[in-house]
């Protein structure tokens, strides 16, 4: 099957976070699979201007798609791509959200709120033009069906994939990765937005060092929220024991630190998925995080990991010691955790993919025929 996949999101997973890894995570697997998929991007740097860009994406798409006439068997516009097509496509078109923008608008204030809601316009355009529209959790369907009014009918699950080789290679030593741990090494990989709560983390920590010195907390990411952080640190006194690395371009050198560390922690309030709570449990780490929104789901509590309330930096701190101190929990939940992620190799998330799209591409037989 020729797929095109229309994205004009940032292409670098440094940049571009969760979302670049999902749609080129699922390109390799169908392209693995003896598919061809063509990744529809913008063309060149302007506009400059990232929301501009997209926007100027998504208004030349038809000229665009017009132009390769008979060049794909099926168009998957992600997020807001596509929602110019999505009900004129010549070949079988799906819609794919990856995080339902009206939900992510909630989490943000002045401007990126206004920016995303007006984004999640287009997305609720884009999906309910769609015949079909993917999404990654029974979270993101509910909201879809909510926000943007899509009869369930229409919706399929298709969870978010990890290379489990590159997390976990395969022959190694779990023992051995395990036994060489910094034991009281808390890691958190994000992109820095408000929703994430990274500060609630910062703030736990506070309490994590004074009652386990040698406590320390590895950040890594960067976003809008980057320079707050900073001053939190500084605000605290927890510069010695809490490291804000920034963006890290060399993929290896992140997941070195997943396998250095003992815990992983991230306290969003708002995920669509997850992509980084797979790589911990892959990479053998315990996780801590939230009860919100798609996080259950990924995350199964008291087995890979511990969720606490949202927004509670005491029941963060308390989670993140009870397993800083406690090596067979961890070592409990550190095989849970790769075992239940065995699931959504790419290959497995690319068959579901296919399964799901079965219907768009290939569309009953009329009765009698």
């Amino acid at each position: 099957m020729r797929i095109a996949f229309l994205d004009s999101w940032l292409q670098e997973v440094a940049e571009g976070s969760g979302t670049a890894a999902a749609i080129g995570g699922l390109a390799g697997a169908l392209i693995a699979r003896g598919h061809t998929v063509e990744r529809v991007v913008p063309e060149g740097a302007w506009p400059r201007n990232l929301l501009l860009r997209r926007l100027w994406f998504n208004l030349t798409l038809p000229r665009r798609l017009a132009a390769a006439e008979g060049r794909y068997d099926l168009v998957v516009g992600f997020d807001i791509d596509g929602f110019r097509v999505a009900h004129r496509c010549p070949v079988p078109y799906v819609c794919c959200i990856k995080g339902v923008l009206a939900e992510e608008s909630r989490c943000e204030s002045g401007w990126p709120r206004l920016m995303l809601w007006g984004l999640s316009r287009l997305e609720r355009l884009n999906a309910r033009r769609a015949p079909l529209v993917l999404s990654t959790s029974r979270y993101c369907c509910a909201r879809i069906e909510e926000h943007y009014g899509v009869l369930a009918e229409r919706l399929r699950l298709v969870p978010e994939g990890i290379d489990i080789g590159l997390w976990n290679p395969a022959g190694g030593d779990a023992a051995a990765i395990d036994g060489a741990r910094e034991p009281h090494t808390v890691l958190c990989v994000a992109r820095q937005y408000p929703r994430k709560r990274v500060g609630d983390l910062i703030t736990a920590f506070q309490s994590v060092h004074d009652q386990l010195p040698s406590a320390r907390l590895m950040v890594i990411g960067d976003g809008p929220e980057h320079g707050v952080l900073r001053e939190l640190v500084e605000r605290l006194g927890l510069g010695a024991v809490v490291q804000l690395l920034g963006a890290l371009p060399d993929d290896g050198a992140v997941r070195e630190w997943y396998r250095r560390s003992a815990v992983f922690c991230l306290p969003s309030i708002q995920e669509g998925f997850g992509i980084v709570f797979l790589e911990a449990m892959a990479s053998g780490l315990p996780v801590v995080s939230t009860t919100a929104t798609a996080i259950p789901e990924v995350v199964p509590h008291g087995k890979a990991g511990l969720l606490v309330p949202p927004r509670d930096p005491a029941a963060l701190a308390e989670a993140i010691l009870k397993l800083l101190t406690d090596p067979a929990l961890q070592a409990e939940q550190r095989a849970f955790g790769r075992a239940h992620v065995v699931p959504f190799s790419w290959d497995r998330v690319a068959e579901r993919f296919l399964e799901a799209v079965n219907s768009a591409v290939s569309p009953p037989a009329a009765a009698g025929s």
